[in-house]
């Protein structure tokens, strides 16, 4: 592969840590992670102006790499759908339909602006 020096590979990372990472753009309403008993509590969400975890799923470890790529510089972001998570990188009609309240805004819609 031929490219520019400071082009950045982006893909998911099931369980990679983030710290302080705007990831506002590509996600929003994420659940704060607490549970009581074993059982999810959705009362808080989480901040994603500034979202950290220690176990990253694949699409929030790739909106993280996405902005951090960006914030570092990169010209160009490398991506191979086969290492990327699906619902980070676009999302159909059916889809859409079918999920009304979605956290994740894909990276196809921001990348056409």
């Amino acid at each position: 592969v031929v490219t520019h020096a400071d082009a950045v590979s982006v893909r998911a990372e099931d369980g990679r840590y983030a710290n302080n990472v705007n990831v506002s753009a590509f996600l929003s309403d994420l659940p704060s992670g607490r549970s009581v008993n074993g059982a999810s509590v959705a009362d808080r969400k989480r901040d994603t102006t500034r979202f950290s975890t220690g176990d990253a799923s694949g699409s929030t470890s790739q909106a993280a790499g996405t902005v951090e790529a960006v914030e570092s510089g990169a010209s160009a972001l490398l991506v191979d759908e086969d290492v990327s998570a699906a619902n980070f990188m676009a999302r159909d009609g059916r889809m859409r339909a079918m999920i009304m309240d979605e956290p994740i805004t894909p990276f196809l819609y921001r990348a056409n602006g």
